[in-house]
């Protein structure tokens, strides 16, 4: 008999960016649920009210559709566990911290903050460990009790954490798992403000979302037990629970910044293709056979498993990464890399939107010729340069290497007009023009092929040099070959 529909869920807080982290955690989270034919859940943890806003909400789920992650109940879509924003759930929340005080398995706690560093500090000082346990609240009278709340004197709802046992789970990808029961505080359910602790929150939400499977950072160890006392507490059955380790920089410290990216966003600005990232995070840490680099999200799903996900931190690997997205560059045809091209030509000045449009399948089979020299979608305005535009700014130090000797600047006029007198503009008839002067002064055609390069380019190294010329235009070609010989 097979068991309940595999049901996970995504459940970031939007208090600024999506990190890498975060959206591999996103993606085991999608792989597991599609590799098993069940359901993806976005929720928006948004109950810290101080960080949570609206602008991070939207910049996460743009992360996630970017990177191509689709959910199948959530914001925008909708369910049958809607709404799916904490915010918006309140009452759900406040109707079960209402069955725990009923149940005696919850209490209305009355300290002060004052009281509560009072307390810490002199566990402190005595040598305990400063774990909270209610003072004189934890068994309060309920009446009593009750009468302080409607009398609006301030208070919080916490659980009534058992002082004796362990609570132990079975993690996935770690094995067994346990704390003692004396370790953990009477933590709270419910805020002075009548809004839920992240806990409470998302044990309620799951058992209510109807969740099989919480894969999730392994930050989020020590809030299990606490999530799996108030499950039990409420009746409810326990989800099973995998925590993935988190992802370190090459110094073997969080992922940030620092380390020249950190977010989604900031892997796009850096010209990271969604489905490289995709496929680089997926393959981060899960086990996969070291068979194969590149898979489709179909693929992935169908080979995940995530007992095979590593408990060791993953170190992320750029080279690895541009190493993929060259891959996925590649599988692009010129006309989608054309089409990726021509905005950011036009808004680096490269050349004017006009000429592009007018001329695009130029452009096209421009791209065709140097795709295989990106590693990034950022390195194609620069790698483009030299085909729009006139006179070029030469490197000096290289301008005196290349023209210096007599051979080339014999020879270079001669080049020129035999260039300029060609009856059509083709690599073919370039490439005869030059190797026939070459052959003709006794000369390898090294000799002109690299001093032309750089006068019609501007550089040293380029795509195969005569269909780079043909690309760049006769109009073009002739123009830098003259503005060279008038400074020789």
């Amino acid at each position: 008999m097979e068991g309940p529909r595999v049901r996970v869920r995504y459940a970031p807080s939007p208090t600024g960016r999506l990190h890498v982290g975060g959206v591999r955690t996103a993606l085991f989270n999608w792989l597991f649920a599609r590799k098993h034919g069940g359901v993806f859940i976005l929720r928006i943890e948004d109950t810290d009210l101080e960080r949570s806003t609206e602008e991070s909400v939207e910049q996460l789920k743009r992360s996630m559709r970017w990177i191509g992650l689709d959910w199948d109940e959530g914001p925008d879509i909708g369910g049958p566990h809607a709404p799916y924003r904490q915010t918006e759930r309140l009452e759900l929340y406040r109707s079960a911290a209402r069955r725990l005080l009923e149940s005696g398995t919850a209490y209305y706690d009355f300290a002060t903050p004052e009281e509560l560093t009072e307390f810490r500090r002199r566990a402190r000082a005595e040598g305990r460990p400063p774990i909270y346990t209610g003072g004189p609240y934890r068994d309060m009278d309920p009446e009593e009790a009750l009468r302080r709340v409607r009398m609006g004197e301030p208070h919080t709802v916490r659980f009534k954490t058992p002082r004796e046992g362990r609570t132990v789970f079975e993690d996935i990808i770690r094995g067994p798992v346990g704390f003692d029961n004396a370790t953990i505080e009477d933590f709270v359910l419910m805020k002075s403000t009548g809004t839920p602790t992240y806990n409470f929150a998302a044990a309620v939400d799951d058992a209510e979302m109807e969740i099989t499977h919480v894969i999730r950072g392994d930050d989020h160890i020590s809030n299990t037990p606490r999530q799996i006392l108030i499950h039990r507490a409420l009746g409810h059955e326990l989800p099973a629970f995998a925590h993935v380790p988190q992802v370190l920089g090459p110094d073997r410290k969080k992922l940030s910044k620092r380390h020249g990216a950190a977010s989604v966003e900031d892997f796009a600005e850096q010209g990271i293709l969604p489905e490289a990232l995709f496929n680089y995070l997926a393959l981060l840490g899960a086990g996969y056979a070291a068979d194969e680099e590149i898979f489709t999200p179909e693929e992935l799903a169908r080979r995940f498993r995530l007992e095979k996900v590593s408990g060791n931190p993953a170190v992320f690997d750029e080279q690895k990464l541009l190493a993929i997205n060259a891959v996925y560059i590649r599988r692009k045809s010129p006309e989608e890399l054309a089409m990726l091209a021509a905005p950011m030509l036009s808004e680096r000045g490269v050349a004017e939107a006009g000429e592009l449009e007018r001329d695009m399948p130029r452009l096209v089979r421009i791209m065709a010729l140097l795709r295989e020299r990106l590693q990034r979608t950022t390195d194609i305005p620069e790698a483009v340069g030299y085909f729009y535009g006139g006179k070029l700014d030469y490197d000096q130090e290289q301008f005196e290497k290349q023209f210096g000797k007599e051979f080339v600047r014999e020879n270079l006029p001669e080049l020129y007009e035999r260039l300029k007198a060609l009856p059509e503009w083709t690599a073919d008839a370039i490439e005869e023009c030059v190797r026939g002067l070459a052959a003709e002064k006794e000369k390898g055609a090294r000799h002109l092929i690299h001093p032309l390069r750089f006068a019609t380019t501007g550089r040293t190294v380029s795509a195969g040099l005569f269909e780079t010329m043909e690309l760049i235009g006769r109009e073009r070609c002739l123009l830098r070959i003259a503005d060279v010989l008038e400074r020789l």
